[in-house]
């Protein structure tokens, strides 16, 4: 149950991170996070350093995230990091193809409601974390109750997820992330999420 409730929040971090610039808020419980004197999640070292580095002048690091977001997944006029599946994942670099569908009838089928549906493409890194956490959270209620079956098949739900799709784009994403001379606080961000989707460190064996 605790590897399960560690899973979710990562899962709910990643996805605050990369749908909007961090608030104040979010920048004080990453300073919070207690680090285990080892681990493989090089990621949350980072990002965790980058805060506490700064803790003097939240507000002035605060404003230098909100930027750098901005330069990164929206650009004056293009962004610099794609953060949609899609994208990445089709030859003429588009959105809103038939990967974005196959996306949304998977948060369909696992009762998923996105709450931006037809406003951002259900394929945007955000919302994929989203679910994610949303499965995770189903097995933690699952666990409560005993229904060893339910968590099973949630668990296959998932880990098809990360393998079959997930695992084909986060490493472009990541990489154009990583080419972008960016600040700290998101490299430690785009190596967490590879690792988590990567390597699945978070996913049992």
């Amino acid at each position: 149950m605790q590897e399960l409730h560690g899973k979710n929040y990562i899962f709910r971090l990643l996805a605050q991170i990369f749908s909007v610039e961090p608030d104040l808020k979010l920048l004080h419980e990453v300073a919070k996070i207690d680090l285990p004197e080892k681990g493989n999640l090089e990621g949350v070292r980072q990002l965790v350093e980058s805060v506490r580095s700064s803790k003097d002048s939240l507000e002035t690091f605060q404003e230098e995230l909100a930027i750098e977001f901005a330069r990164l997944f929206i650009g004056p006029i293009k962004a610099l990091s794609i953060p949609y599946a899609s994208w990445h994942l089709s030859d003429s670099r588009q959105l809103m193809t038939d990967e974005t569908v196959e996306v949304r009838q998977r948060y369909l089928d696992a009762g998923m409601v996105v709450r931006e549906l037809y406003r951002v493409p259900d394929d945007h890194v955000a919302i994929e974390l989203e679910f994610l956490s949303y499965l995770t959270a189903e097995m933690i209620e699952a666990h409560a109750v005993g229904n060893s079956k339910r968590i099973g098949e949630l668990q296959k739900i998932q880990d098809d997820f990360v393998t079959e799709h997930m695992q084909k784009w986060i490493p472009g994403f990541v990489d154009s992330i990583d080419r972008s001379d960016i600040h700290p606080f998101y490299k430690g961000a785009a190596l967490l999420l590879e690792e988590v989707i990567m390597s699945q460190e978070l996913l049992p064996a």
